[in-house]
C-alpha cells in the first residue's frame, strides 16, 4: 500500500514537472496585423520582433486566409533575395502555428507573388531553454510573526504619452501603421494625458466617433484642437479615436486608437502600526550610499517608425532622443528596410555639415544593432543621398557605465544643430576605435531578460531523486 502510494506521489511529481516545461510563449506575428503584406514595408515585422523575447519551445502562429497567402521557412539568404524557390518548409493552412525547436537565427517570408519583396518576411533570433533553478540548500526562514503584511492595492500616478513620441504628430513615409504600433504596448487609464506635437498651422487633432474613424470621415467630429502642443486629459474609459482634419491626413494614417482603463481605487492602508525595526538592525545609509543602478536599456530609434525619412519634420529624432538617457551597455537597435537605408557613425563635423564621404563605420544589414561601448557624444545618419539634410540624422550623449553610480538627472543631448542645446559643459567627442556590434546577422540577439523556462532533463532527474527516496 505504501509502495503504490509513493508510485502515485511521483506520477503527479512527474507530471507536474512536464506541464511546468511545456508553459511556454505564443507569439501571434505582427499582432493584430496578421501575416500580411505590410503598409510600411518590412520595418512592421522587424520593429514587432524587436519587442519579443523568442525561446526554444515558444510558438510562432501566422494569422493569413488558407488560399491567399501561405509562410515559408527559408535560408537567410534566400530570405534576403526574396528566393522561395527552394524553402525549407512550408505551410498553406492559414492560421499556421510553428514551433521554435532550435535556437539561432529562423527567417519566415511569403511565396505568393511579390509579398516577400513588398516586406511580407520575419527575421527572428531564438535564444536556448534556460536550466532549471537549483534547489535551495537550506529551508528559508519563515518571516516572523509581527511583521506586518502590506495590503494596499499598487497603483499608480497619471502616466503622460507623448504621441509617436520623438516623431510626433504628423503623417510619416511609407507607413500607415506608426500610430497602430505605438499604442500597441501601452496601458492606457483614466487620468494619462496625450501630448499632440506638432507645427501650429500645419496638423490638428480631431477627436471622432468608431464609424468616422474607420471610414476617415472627417465632417462630424467630436472636438477639434488646433493650438499645438494638444494635451489632452483621458477622463472617461472606453475606447477614443483621433485623427486630423486636414486633406488626406487621416487616409495616410495620421489617425489613433486606444482603449482606456478604468483608473484603479486604492485600499486603504490598515489601520494597525507596523512593528517597528528591531534594535539590532543597521541603519539606513545617507549621503555616502551607492545610487541604485539599473541594467542595460535597448532603444529603438524612432520607435514605430523606424530609420527613415520623415516629412515635414528635420528634428524628429532629435526629439526622440531628448528625453532619453544613453549609458554606457545601451543597445541602439535601428530598423529598416534592406537595401533602402544604412547607418553610419561619423564625426561632429561631419554630422554637423552632413559630409558622409568620411565615415567610422557603417551597417547595412538590419536590424542594425549598436552597443554603445564609449561614453561622450555619438553621432549617426545616413550615406544614402540627401537622407542626412533631411533629417534622418540622430545624436546622442552617452554617460558612463550602469554599472557604476550614474547620475540622477538626464544625459544632457550633445550641442550640435540638430538637437536642443546642452547646458553643461560638452562630453569628450566619440573614439574613432570603437568596435562596431556585428550586423550580418538579420535579426537582433535575444534580449537579456529571456523569458525563463524549465529543462525536461533536469526536472526529470530531480524528480526520480524523489522517487527513490519515496519508494526506499
Amino acid at each position: 500500500m505504501a509502495r503504490g502510494m509513493n508510485m502515485l506521489v511521483l506520477m503527479v511529481l512527474l507530471g507536474a514537472a512536464i506541464q511546468s516545461c511545456s508553459a511556454q510563449t505564443t507569439h501571434v506575428v505582427g499582432d493584430s496585423l496578421g501575416w500580411v503584406v505590410p503598409p510600411g514595408g518590412a520595418i512592421a515585422y522587424s520593429t514587432w520582433a524587436a519587442n519579443e523575447t523568442f525561446v526554444v519551445g515558444d510558438t510562432l502562429v501566422f494569422n493569413f486566409t488558407t488560399g491567399m497567402d501561405d509562410v515559408a521557412k527559408v535560408t537567410q539568404a534566400a530570405y534576403d533575395s526574396c528566393n522561395s524557390t527552394s524553402p525549407i518548409s512550408r505551410w498553406t493552412n492559414g492560421p499556421a502555428t510553428i514551433t521554435l525547436n532550435q535556437s539561432g537565427e529562423h527567417f519566415f517570408i511569403s511565396t505568393f507573388d511579390r509579398r516577400c519583396s513588398l516586406g511580407e518576411k520575419l527575421a527572428i533570433n531564438v535564444s536556448a531553454a534556460s536550466g532549471p533553478a537549483p534547489a535551495p540548500t537550506t529551508t528559508p526562514t519563515p518571516p516572523a510573526a509581527s511583521a506586518p503584511v502590506p495590503t494596499t492595492t499598487p497603483t499608480r500616478s497619471p502616466v503622460t504619452y507623448t504621441v509617436g513620441d520623438g516623431v510626433g504628430w504628423n503623417v510619416l513615409v511609407n507607413t500607415t501603421q506608426a500610430y497602430e504600433l505605438w499604442a500597441a504596448n501601452k496601458t492606457f487609464m483614466v487620468g494619462d494625458i496625450l501630448v499632440f506635437n506638432f507645427v501650429n498651422g500645419t496638423q490638428n487633432v480631431a477627436e471622432v466617433t468608431k464609424s468616422a474613424f474607420d471610414s476617415c470621415n472627417i465632417t462630424s467630429t467630436i472636438s477639434v484642437y488646433a493650438v499645438p502642443p494638444v494635451r489632452i486629459t483621458l477622463t472617461t474609459p472606453g475606447e477614443h479615436f483621433y485623427t486630423s482634419t486636414y486633406p488626406n491626413r487621416c487616409s495616410l494614417g495620421q489617425k489613433l486608437a486606444i482603449t482606456v482603463s478604468a483608473a484603479p481605487t486604492p485600499t486603504p492602508a490598515p489601520s494597525t502600526t507596523p512593528t517597528p525595526p528591531a534594535a539590532s538592525a543597521p541603519a539606513p545609509a545617507t549621503a555616502s550610499a551607492t545610487t541604485p543602478t539599473r541594467s542595460p536599456v535597448t532603444y529603438t530609434v524612432g520607435e514605430g517608425v523606424g530609420w527613415n525619412v520623415l516629412v515635414n519634420t528635420t528634428q524628429a529624432y532629435a526629439l526622440w532622443a531628448a528625453n532619453k538617457t544613453f549609458m554606457v551597455g545601451d543597445t541602439l537597435v535601428f530598423n529598416f528596410v534592406n537595401g533602402t537605408q544604412n547607418v553610419a557613425e561619423v564625426t561632429k563635423s561631419a554630422y554637423d555639415s552632413c559630409n558622409t564621404t568620411s565615415t567610422i563605420s557603417v551597417y547595412t544589414v538590419p536590424p542594425v544593432r549598436i552597443i554603445l561601448a564609449t561614453p561622450g557624444e555619438h553621432f549617426y545618419t545616413s550615406t544614402y543621398t540627401d537622407r542626412c539634410s533631411l533629417g534622418q540624422k540622430l545624436a546622442i550623449n552617452v554617460t558612463g557605465s550602469s554599472a557604476t553610480t550614474p547620475s540622477l538627472s538626464p544625459a544632457t543631448p550633445p550641442s550640435s544643430t540638430a538637437t536642443p542645446p546642452s547646458t553643461s559643459s560638452s562630453p569628450s567627442p566619440p573614439s574613432t576605435t570603437t568596435t562596431p556590434s556585428p550586423t550580418g546577422s538579420a535579426t537582433p540577439p535575444s534580449a537579456g531578460n529571456s523569458a525563463a523556462s524549465l529543462s525536461v532533463t533536469g526536472l526529470f532527474s530531480g524528480m526520480l531523486s524523489v522517487a527513490v527516496v519515496l519508494l526506499y
